[in-house]
């Protein structure tokens, strides 16, 4: 029966490994085993993330840990995928972050937003402007932190803007007041009663918020037709500050005393004299008169 002796033979043989598998000491982690697992795997072996695992059980541990973090992993879109799926996959990815608060999320309404105000006297915000910037950047997306500082730009460059523009201003005034003389208050009061005729109660405020160089053609244009319209309040009392024809006339003629300064060229106030006679004189010709 030798055919029966090899086939228990063959039985006794798995037996046997079978017995030598079940004799690994694993509470060592089968150290003396994982060498020889290792030598299986032939040039996968050699991979570096091989070489801190030891045995069995490190190799346990690698896996569980490696399978945690792939679960908890993000995986970007391909790039061959299709713009819409694309899209959809980006939007979840950015929700998850969002969800993990990673990424800071976009508040659920324009009206959730808390932007922080300039604390300024006298600041006022634009209502409108200010409701349209929260709409828009609510529908772009755009996050509370990135908002504020949106806002504050816009604050400073309105504010720098503002800053030049007064100082502009400023230097129109001067040149006005430097090409009036002493008719600036007069001419002033005339381009304020023309812009009120034509442009209502808040034409000021219109002219104000021209570039001073426009503004500077309008006040001259409109002191010249409100001119008129000042004689019948000087006839009837005067405007304070605001010099006539008359007036102007009557300080020429006092000029012409002889005990002025005008008439004697020792006097000490003579050179000055004779400048303030040349700017009523400019004066009086500027309002009509011969």
């Amino acid at each position: 029966m030798p055919d029966e002796g090899a086939g228990a033979g063959s039985q006794g043989d798995v037996g046997s490994q079978a017995g030598s598998a079940g004799s690994i000491d694993w509470s060592k982690g089968g150290v003396e085993h994982f060498a020889g697992f290792k030598e299986s795997l032939g040039d996968l072996a050699k991979d570096k993330s091989l070489e801190p695992i030891k045995d069995f059980h490190g190799l346990t541990k690698s896996f569980v840990e490696s399978q945690k973090m792939i679960g908890s992993s993000i995986r970007l879109p391909p790039k061959d995928m299709k713009p819409e799926d694309r899209q959809k996959a980006v939007g979840e990815l950015v929700g998850r972050l969002r969800k993990e608060g990673v990424l800071e999320s976009v508040p659920e309404s324009p009206d959730k937003y808390e932007i922080k105000m300039p604390e300024i006297e006298g600041w006022k915000v634009n209502e409108s402007l200010f409701n349209s910037f929260r709409e828009s950047a609510h529908k772009l997306g755009v996050t509370p932190s990135h908002a504020q500082g949106l806002f504050d730009w816009y604050l400073n460059i309105q504010e720098e803007s503002n800053a030049k523009s007064q100082v502009e201003f400023e230097t129109m005034k001067r040149g006005l007041k430097k090409e009036f003389g002493g008719l600036y208050p007069r001419k002033m009061e005339a381009a304020r009663r023309a812009v009120a005729k034509y442009f209502g109660e808040d034409g000021d405020n219109i002219i104000s918020q021209l570039p001073p160089a426009v503004g500077r053609k309008m006040v001259l244009a409109f002191s010249e037709i409100g001119d008129p319209m000042l004689e019948d309040s000087l006839m009837s009392g005067g405007i304070p500050g605001v010099v006539t024809k008359e007036q102007i006339k009557a300080k020429i003629d006092s000029m012409f005393d002889p005990k002025h300064p005008l008439q004697d060229i020792s006097n000490r106030g003579h050179k000055e004299a004779v400048e303030e006679y040349s700017k009523l004189q400019q004066q009086y010709i500027g309002l009509g008169g011969k």
